[in-house]
């Protein structure tokens, strides 16, 4: 192992950090500490498979790598030949299994929302979470013509005449180079309402950390993919007089 590389991995937590705070996971709980691991080790892998600073790491690329699953974190990992002891401590905490009982011994002790009771690895559990917040780092990067829960109209395709709101930007993947396309984003993640219904559906879920709202599935929460071109903001409901 040379000099640099204690130096590239700190980098990589330092950017990591920076990404997952767009995200609202805390870095003293399980989740947050799972998510900015699994972004440090993408950043600090793509780094040497590149030959790059882990800051001219693109974040297509780290997103495109995390859109592949758990297996792909592994390969990064694999590839670093983790030497340094905190980067082996780090490693060997994403790998680990968790036991299902008690509960303080599923999480280190540290709040936990995301897979709690599972006994997978972290990097089995969020990579995904990850790539969540590696696309808004993305989008913060390149910033989107509709931001999110912006409430739209489809103006064009099969659900022209439906009303919705936005979710995310959908990304278009370049599996060629291994990373995301260049430009604004191509469409827009939308959750679509029901005739009558004035807007998505959302029910209230509990967690560790409080009570959230999320979009209700099925016909109250219909998630498709839309392009940008087919979508417009709604205009605003002018106030009662």
């Amino acid at each position: 192992m040379t000099e640099e590389r204690p130096v590239a991995w700190a980098q990589a937590v330092q950017r990591a950090d920076e990404i997952a705070a767009l995200g609202h996971h805390p870095a003293d709980s399980w989740d947050g500490r799972a998510i900015r691991g699994v972004l440090a080790v993408a950043l600090s892998g793509l780094a040497k498979r590149q030959e790059r600073p882990v800051e001219e790491v693109d974040i297509g690329s780290v997103l495109w790598h995390l859109a592949q699953g758990p297996a792909m974190v592994y390969e990064l990992g694999d590839e670093l030949r983790l030497a340094a002891e905190e980067t082996r401590a780090e490693w060997a905490w994403l790998t680990r299994p968790w036991p299902k009982e008690p509960s303080l011994a599923n999480s280190d002790g540290m709040p936990r929302g995301i897979g709690r009771g599972s006994p997978l690895p972290a990097v089995d559990v969020v990579t995904l979470w990850a790539g969540s917040a590696a696309r808004a780092a993305l989008a913060a990067e390149r910033p989107a013509g509709l931001a999110p829960r912006t409430r739209v109209q489809v103006i064009g395709g099969e659900d022209e005449g439906r009303n919705g709101e936005v979710v995310a930007p959908a990304w278009l993947m370049d599996d060629e180079n291994r990373t995301v396309m260049p430009g604004p984003p191509p469409g827009y993640e939308v959750v679509l309402t029901i005739p009558g219904q004035v807007e998505a559906r959302r029910t209230v879920m509990s967690t560790v950390e409080g009570d959230i709202r999320i979009e209700a599935p099925g016909p109250h929460g219909e998630r498709v993919i839309i392009r940008a071109e087919d979508l417009k903001p709604e205009e605003p409901v002018p106030a009662a007089q």
